[in-house]
């Protein structure tokens, strides 16, 4: 038996928002201080040529429904065959019902569900927890759906902040078939560093400090971060997840065809490169038309892949997403072709 990944989708907002676009929304780019003008610029450190901004109300939730519904009729299911979801995303539609609840209902679901508000490292750590489910409590098929409308949470007139974060979601199927045990997730890693927290906060809006008028007036709800110290995480952690996830699997980095990566930025994503010593072509990335989507970054990126066939039976696939909490993790999967999943599937029914 192994878990493998059966189907995928993904969705992106109508709105597509250039980098020109943006040079008349935002506030504080000085073009002679950086001596290009933003388009430039951004290109320059995050690689973001454009990007998708949700509309208004247009919530996390009815994004994850079209990324999931996408991903449950590439594999030829429907909603009544999942036992499990789990959905990863730092922009809840609501404290109270959480949006995972929203996406069960319209999928006409009664699988169980479970929701982490897990941010950039979140869909890596949701496959995790469904793989950790599925062998403990017996589920067989799975949802795995991450969805963000980061634009809720920036301060769009920031060039940084705008430049980088964008809005969407993606979403796999997990099955539990009777295959080679050489196919799906071969092994997980996962660390946080809590003390490093505050490098990616938004200031109020918690239990801690509640938002008022006068700390919304502030802004006070926007995304901080630290730059700095979020490059020089980033750029270490991915090389542990780089490291542990092959050791455990009992691989080196060069039986890896492709990584799939959280789409942090295109600078960070270039150091990484050049200390593993991987050919920049192995990296499976979207982040010249989606920007950084937090957790959805990962299975956008795959879903298009996919789509596009760049995966070929056992190729191995090494997932990996760090950022908020500060936190990060990674997987490597053995990728099965859809004649193994049909096989696998024909197997199951012959047994059962």
């Amino acid at each position: 038996m192994a878990l493998l990944l059966t189907g995928s989708g993904r969705y992106l907002p109508a709105r597509v928002v250039t980098n020109a676009e943006l040079s008349g929304l935002v506030r504080n780019f000085d073009p002679r201080r950086a001596g290009c003008d933003l388009d430039a610029w951004i290109r320059r450190h995050y690689g973001v040529v454009s990007r998708h901004w949700a509309a208004e109300g247009e919530s996390s939730g009815d994004m994850a429904i079209v990324a999931a519904r996408a991903a449950l009729d590439s594999a030829g299911l429907d909603g009544s065959d999942l036992d499990l979801i789990v959905m990863s995303t730092a922009t809840s539609d609501h404290v109270a019902p959480h949006s995972v609840s929203k996406v069960q209902a319209a999928l006409g679901s009664k699988a169980v569900f479970h929701q982490l508000q897990d941010a950039c490292p979140g869909f890596v750590n949701a496959l995790l927890v469904a793989d950790a489910l599925m062998a403990r409590c017996g589920y067989r098929r799975a949802l795995v759906v991450s969805a963000e409308k980061m634009t809720d949470l920036i301060d769009k007139g920031d060039f940084r902040m705008s430049g980088l974060f964008a809005d969407g979601a993606g979403a796999v199927v997990l099955e539990e078939l009777p295959v080679a045990p050489r196919y799906g997730f071969q092994a997980f890693y996962a660390g946080s560093d809590g003390a490093s927290g505050q490098a990616l906060r938004v200031p109020a809006g918690g239990s801690a400090r509640p938002l008022t008028a006068e700390r919304l007036a502030a802004g006070e709800h926007h995304l901080v971060s630290e730059f700095q110290a979020v490059y020089e995480f980033a750029v270490a952690r991915s090389a542990d997840c780089l490291r542990e996830a092959t050791s455990r699997a009992g691989v080196t980095l060069a039986d890896v065809r492709f990584l799939v990566p959280h789409h942090a930025s295109l600078n960070i994503l270039r150091e990484v490169a050049q200390q593993s010593g991987l050919p920049f072509e192995k990296y499976v990335l979207a982040i010249d038309h989606i920007g950084n989507t937090s957790s959805a970054s990962v299975p956008i990126a795959l879903d298009e892949a996919r789509r596009a066939g760049r995966f070929a039976d056992g190729d191995r696939l090494l997932l990996f997403a760090l950022g908020g909490g500060m936190a990060w993790a990674s997987t490597l999967l053995a990728w099965a072709a859809p004649e193994t999943i049909a096989a696998g599937r024909s197997t199951a029914r012959g047994t059962s």
